[in-house]
């Protein structure tokens, strides 16, 4: 296969990337509020696209509820898994 067409640039959808990017919100708090309560000490979430700008945006709320938040960066920027644990974990 021909790399150049696995990688082809397309225009993004700007309602498919908001629904994308209010969704990944949704489950980071989700996430950050389950680890939170004590009902799970860890949680990952797999296949954000926008976990690295999404884990930014919540980590100073994460912290204050005794969570960190840690982005595994997939390679060429397409995207993360995100670790959500207590701090004390």
């Amino acid at each position: 296969m021909d790399r150049r067409a696995a990688h082809q640039t397309t225009t993004p959808d700007p309602e498919e990337t908001g629904r994308r990017l209010t969704s990944e919100v949704a489950e980071v708090e989700s996430a950050i509020a389950l680890v939170a309560s004590g009902s799970a000490s860890r949680v990952t979430l797999t296949g954000l696209k926008f976990g690295e700008q999404v884990a930014r945006r919540f980590r100073a709320e994460a912290h204050s509820k005794g969570v960190v938040l840690e982005p595994i960066p997939w390679p060429e920027d397409a995207g993360c898994d995100l670790i959500v644990r207590r701090i004390d974990e």
